[in-house]
């Protein structure tokens, strides 16, 4: 039998074989050298009606994954109040959950964090800007606020689900049934909004980094619904459509949050990921798939997007304890 001889260049740059020329001990096609090869995390929603420790066991996640940097899809904290007292409360229980993050976080606003102006304007002292792009390694990242401007639930709609949830108090599951019954969670997302000034500026990032070899999209409501999952009517949001007849035929990937529930779908090619939560209530009943808490790691190589969404509860530190 022939010793099957492997070719050393198929390594990753920096693996140096001992006896290079001896049939090699390692199984598969190697590893080409890939320079531009990173990993990126994203973590979810942390409200509404967040479910006590689950965030802070999502930032643990990221802190034994180690990704060059993370994004954080929207709701971070309850919001719909423009009471300094509550929002300084608020934020100030975000800021301790983070403190202990050890990469990069970039921020995306979510209706729970920019629902009003005294909570858009503590963002922007914050974050500075409510939508901006920036590129890595020939990766174009494109962060955009679907609250551009905020558009409530018609009246009617916020008294009933109001009212539903002052009945059922602290019953997890009456809140997750009146959040369900109200509100339209797998349509087109019509509370959501990219306002002109907006879109032009997508339109301009885009066009200016046409040469980008990949495009991440990351928004917090699913702009893409209904477009082209046949999920809704099919005639899609009118930002999507125009968000997308600009991205045109370059590879890209998108990713919301909102929903606290999983799901994904392709089309031409290209993956839009609707997050889980990380620590947000549940919107769909027990059982349902979608219904997981957890962190997504993404690199990317020559190949493009490889993804691996990992459940909180599977992840455990050195120590072999879970996060």
């Amino acid at each position: 039998m022939t010793p099957h001889r492997r070719d050393p260049a198929q390594l990753p740059v920096g693996l140096v074989l001992d006896v290079p020329e001896a049939p090699a001990p390692y199984s598969g096609p190697g590893v080409p050298p890939d320079a531009d090869r990173f990993t990126f995390a994203l973590i979810s929603d942390r409200t509404g009606d967040a479910r006590p420790g689950v965030f802070e066991r999502g930032i643990a996640a990221l802190n034994i994954l180690n990704p060059v940097f993370a994004v954080q899809v929207g709701d971070l904290v309850e919001g719909y109040t423009d009471d300094p007292a509550v929002l300084d409360r608020e934020w100030a229980e975000i800021d301790a959950m983070l403190a202990p993050l050890r990469t990069p976080l970039f921020h995306v606003p979510g209706n729970h964090d920019v629902a009003n102006d005294a909570m858009r304007a503590r963002w922007l002292a914050r974050y500075g800007r409510l939508y901006y792009h920036f590129r890595y390694r020939g990766v174009l990242f494109l962060l955009l606020n679907t609250q551009d401007p905020e558009i409530p639930p018609s009246p009617e709609v916020a008294a009933r689900l109001d009212a539903r949830l002052a009945a059922a108090g602290d019953d997890e599951e009456l809140r997750r049934e009146a959040f369900f019954a109200e509100l339209d969670w797998e349509g087109v997302p019509r509370a959501a909004a990219l306002s002109d000034e907006q879109l032009a500026y997508a339109e301009a990032v885009l066009a200016e980094h046409a040469d980008a070899r990949h495009t991440v999209v990351v928004m917090h409501m699913p702009l893409w619904q209904g477009s082209h999952d046949g999920r809704a009517d099919g005639t899609g949001h009118p930002a999507y459509l125009r968000l997308r007849a600009a991205l045109g035929d370059r590879p890209h990937t998108m990713f919301s949050g909102h929903v606290h529930n999983y799901r994904a779908t392709e089309a031409d090619g290209n993956r839009y990921i609707r997050l889980g939560p990380t620590g947000g209530c549940w919107v769909y009943g027990d059982g349902d798939p979608g219904n997981v808490d957890h962190v997504t790691l993404v690199t990317i190589d020559r190949d493009g997007p490889h993804i691996a969404n990992l459940a909180l509860d599977g992840i455990r530190g050195a120590d072999g304890t879970p996060v």
